[in-house]
């Protein structure tokens, strides 16, 4: 029962200047004295981010000789998986007024408080106290200077590294130190984290009579993402030989433009944190964004970084190795994987080629029975010929790791199949087969007008899915539309669509289209289902990542198995899923524009979605509010209304006979004020077993995360 999702990464830029950082962030100390503060400032942004638009960070100043001693703050989160671990962050501190001053330290602990713990400035040295209370000295520190630490735990040692953020010269494209100059530091020294941690900590370490100040930025922490998670799941998952067994397939969209970021590069330095994520980057490249504030709204959970000495071509295939483990033991059978048939030699569709070959290649590696469909996009000006002659398709259709069928069809799809003509596509299937590879396509299509043209050459129809459940009357007929006219009938599986260019959003009404769509793919006997998408963060995304942590990736995974075998998995775990947005649909914004929910409007719910082994009270608090539903055993949704207007923290729970089973915060604070709006479902999840352990007992709410 471990899990990365609560890892902090610390949203500092998502609240308002002047304030506090929120749950799960806890701020610690005596802030009551005169000339002792603790606020988010734009003043404390990292010079590494360069958010110069909604950045900020932590900034703690004590100039009182009388009070001030552990001040700081402290994130708890549920123990990780073992393995590689990694924690980075961005610090500066200032020269005391007087002889004593601060001691900033960084402190990874377990229940007991036992953990490593980094002295940032004491002294003017950053120093390690390991677990057994060796103290290694490891740099020289000055103050009014901002560094970037990070320190990744792997078999025993710990890889830290010091970079001076005042020395680089940071792009969206790469981190540069300036005049060739090398990190201040590079080392590796022995350490055993102790096992269950669940907190990391800042605070200044010092008698009240120190004084000074630090400043704290861009905290990342990461784990083994792709580490086994069926402990976590409300059910018993089958043997993936025997769910591989059933005819009916499901197939997760991969978009390689937004990959896991899962490299040899320090992920506290990330391409996602500088560029995607970075309103000041949307300026000059994607104008269109600027009313969100950002290009993407999330991103993928970060991984620790691979070993040094790897090659470019083994990094990227590492990294597909860990989403096609992801895919696996959630029940795929495989990825649909986008390709350029005629890629531009230099820009962005040769990284996409990349990413989508190391797919295939990874595929095969990690297992020969989980497979790839092609989905091979093209400029409308090529010609059917040059389209099935082209090398991509060609190194494609010679790749094992392809799925075929038992004819030795390659299945082959494409998005938008019919914004190509029919003669165009029989001619294609026509080339394939001369050329020694036939196909047997999937279409995927946006519209249903073509559907009788394409039913002529296609061996299997996919629609890209309703966004809400809203839409069709809540009955997506498509099974039945497309029954008579394909052998293969593949059923949508989507979440939420947010797309930041134009601001515009189909409410999913929280977790609802994703199990209205399954459970219509189910009663309705679609024959495959695709999942849209597990990775296109520019418009819904369902693999691990951060703001929706695992949420998808569970349900998910208990649907596929319903779906694969005809019969509902039985729940022998009580879990509850919370799915809420941080904020209500009218809130109070500084900046952008609202956002357009389309015809259906927006929905301001919070929901409590329980898999309960027997039944039970589900509460749901909302400031003084406490709501209650009886509930029988099964899966249960349970909403009430998000008010607008205030800040709280939504509180779950669940009890049977007057004893708390479990219970929890979310990790999202709703807000009654933001700069950009953020329409996106967050979710989390709450466990009984969490809820034991040590520090986070149930009699600490806050922290049964």
């Amino acid at each position: 029962m471990r899990s990365v999702a609560e890892l902090p990464l610390d949203q500092f830029d998502t609240y308002l200047a002047g304030s506090q950082p929120l749950h799960p962030w806890k701020v610690q100390g005596n802030l009551a004295a005169d000339d002792v503060s603790l606020t988010l400032s734009p003043e404390a942004e990292s010079p590494f981010v360069g958010n110069r638009t909604t950045g900020k960070g932590v900034i703690v100043s004590d100039q009182n000789t009388a009070s001030g001693a552990g001040v700081g703050l402290s994130c708890r989160f549920t123990p990780p998986p073992e393995g590689e671990l990694y924690l980075g962050f961005d610090f500066r501190y200032d020269a005391p007024q007087d002889g004593t001053g601060l001691d900033l330290i960084c402190q990874l602990a377990d229940a007991i408080d036992n953990g490593p713990v980094f002295h940032l400035g004491g002294g003017g040295r950053l120093m390690l106290t390991d677990t057994k209370g060796k103290t290694h000295d490891l740099a020289p520190l000055a103050p009014a200077t901002w560094y970037h630490l990070a320190m990744t735990v792997r078999d025993g040692r710990a890889g830290i590294t010091l970079l001076n953020i005042n020395d680089v010269v940071v792009s969206i494209y790469k981190v540069t130190p300036k005049h060739g100059r090398s990190p201040v530091l590079a080392e590796t020294v022995v350490l055993d984290l102790p096992d269950g941690l669940t907190e990391l900590q800042f605070a200044g370490l010092a008698p009240n009579s120190g004084t000074g100040s630090w400043m704290l930025d861009n905290v990342c922490m990461a784990g083994r993402v792709d580490a086994p998670r069926d402990a976590c799941w409300p059910f018993k998952q089958l043997p993936l030989r025997k769910l591989r067994q059933s005819p009916k397939k499901v197939f997760g969209y991969y978009y390689p433009i937004y990959t896991n970021a899962y490299s040899d590069q320090d992920p506290g330095l990330a391409w996602y944190t500088r560029s995607v994520l970075n309103p000041n980057s949307v300026i000059n490249r994607k104008p269109d964004r600027l009313d969100a504030g950002a290009e993407l709204l999330y991103r993928p959970l970060p991984r620790p970084p691979m070993p040094s000495g790897l090659s470019k071509e083994e990094i990227r295939l590492r990294a597909m190795e860990a989403e096609v483990r992801l895919a696996q033991r959630q029940g795929m059978d495989g990825l649909l994987v986008d390709f350029w048939a005629d890629p531009h030699p230099t820009n962005g569709q040769r990284h996409f080629g990349l990413t989508s070959f190391a797919l295939l290649d990874a595929a095969q590696r990690v297992d020969p029975e989980f497979k790839i469909i092609p989905a091979v996009y093209t400029t409308m000006d090529l010609t059917p010929e040059a389209y099935a002659n082209s090398p991509t398709v060609k190194r494609i259709a010679e790749h094992p790791a392809a799925l075929r069928l038992p004819d030795g069809r390659l299945v082959w799809s494409m998005w938008g199949t019919e914004r190509w003509s029919v003669d165009w596509w029989r001619d294609v299937i026509a080339q394939m087969e001369a050329n020694g590879r036939p196909i047997a396509l999937v279409a995927q299509v946006n519209s249903w007008d073509k559907l009788k043209d394409l039913s002529e050459i296609c061996y299997g129809m996919a629609h890209w899915g309703p966004r809400t459940p809203l839409d069709y009357g809540g009955d997506f007929k498509w099974v039945e539309t497309t029954r008579p006219l394909t052998e293969k009938v593949v059923f949508p599986i989507c979440m939420q669509d947010v797309r930041t260019r134009g601001c515009w959003a189909q409410d999913s009404r929280n977790s609802e289209n994703l199990r209205w769509l399954w459970s219509q793919a189910i009663e309705d006997d679609a024959d495959w289902a695709f999942i849209y998408t597990l990775t296109d963060y520019s418009e819904q995304a369902m693999a691990p990542s951060t703001r929706i942590g695992f949420v998808p990736y569970d349900l998910n995974a208990y649907y596929i198995q319903w779906f694969k075998t005809g019969k509902q998995p039985g729940i022998v775990r009580d879990r509850l899923y919370y799915i809420h947005r941080p904020h209500h649909s009218g809130v109070e914004q500084l900046k952008g524009k609202p956002w357009n929910y389309g015809r259906t409007g927006p929905s301001d719910q919070v929901e409590l979605l329980a898999f309960l082994t027997a039944p039970g009270t589900l509460k749901i608090t909302i400031a003084d509010d406490t709501h209650q539903k009886e509930t029988p055993a099964g899966i249960t949704s349970f909403k009430v209304a998000l008010p607008g207007g205030i800040a709280f923290v939504p509180e779950f729970s669940l009890e049977r006979n007057g004893q708390v089973v479990a219970a929890g915060k979310s990790q999202y604070p709703v807000r009654d004020k933001v700069e950009y709006p953020n329409p996106m479902y967050c979710a989390g999840m709450i466990a009984p077993e969490w809820c034991r352990r040590g520090k986070t007992k149930t009699t600490q709410p806050e922290n049964t995360h």
